[in-house]
C-alpha cells in the first residue's frame, strides 16, 4: 500500500527564508548573499517552498527579467531549484517547475529559462524530461566554484 503524500507549496515570508537557505545551502554548490535571500521575499509567485508532508524539502526561486530596450522578449530565469535527495521521484521539483510555468502563462511570458552546471547529468536529463531544450555552453559560468564551473542554458518556449 502506497502512503498518503501530500505535496504543497507555500509563499516565502520572513518567517519561513530561513528555510530557503537552508535547503539551498544543502543542496546548491553555491552559497547566496543575505541581499539576494532579502530579495526573494518581494518576487511573490517567482519563489515557492515545496512541502512533503508538512516537511520543508524543496524550493524554487525565479527572477522576472524585462529586457531594457523592450525589443526582446521577457522572461522568467530559474535562479534556484532545489530538492532534498531523499524526496526526489515524488513529482516535488515538477510541481515547483509547473508553478512557475503557469505564472509565466499568467504574465504573457513566453520563456522560462536556467543555467545547469554541466557535471549535474541527473538536472540535465530531467530538465529535458519535463521539456527544456539544452543550449549554449557557457564556459565559467559558476565563478565561485574552484575551478570555475560551465554551465548549459535550458530552455522551455512557451509559445
Amino acid at each position: 500500500m502506497v502512503p498518503n503524500i501530500k505535496i504543497a507549496l507555500d509563499d516565502l515570508t520572513v518567517n519561513n527564508i530561513g528555510v530557503l537557505r537552508r535547503i539551498n545551502s544543502v543542496v546548491l554548490p553555491t552559497s547566496y548573499s543575505d541581499s539576494w535571500y532579502k530579495d526573494s521575499l518581494v518576487v511573490g509567485e517567482l519563489a515557492k517552498l515545496a512541502y512533503f508532508n508538512d516537511i520543508p524539502v524543496g524550493a524554487i526561486r525565479c527572477s522576472l527579467e524585462t529586457p531594457p530596450n523592450h525589443k526582446d522578449q521577457t522572461r522568467i530565469y530559474i535562479m534556484t531549484l532545489a530538492v532534498l535527495s531523499p524526496y526526489r521521484g515524488y513529482g516535488i521539483g515538477r510541481r515547483l517547475v509547473d508553478h512557475i510555468l503557469e505564472q509565466a502563462k499568467k504574465m504573457f511570458v513566453k520563456e522560462v529559462y536556467c543555467h545547469v552546471w554541466v557535471e549535474n547529468e541527473d538536472a540535465l536529463n530531467w530538465y529535458q524530461h519535463i521539456g527544456f531544450e539544452k543550449g549554449d555552453l557557457v564556459t565559467g559560468y559558476y565563478k565561485k566554484m574552484t575551478p570555475a564551473g560551465d554551465a548549459y542554458i535550458l530552455r522551455k518556449n512557451l509559445e
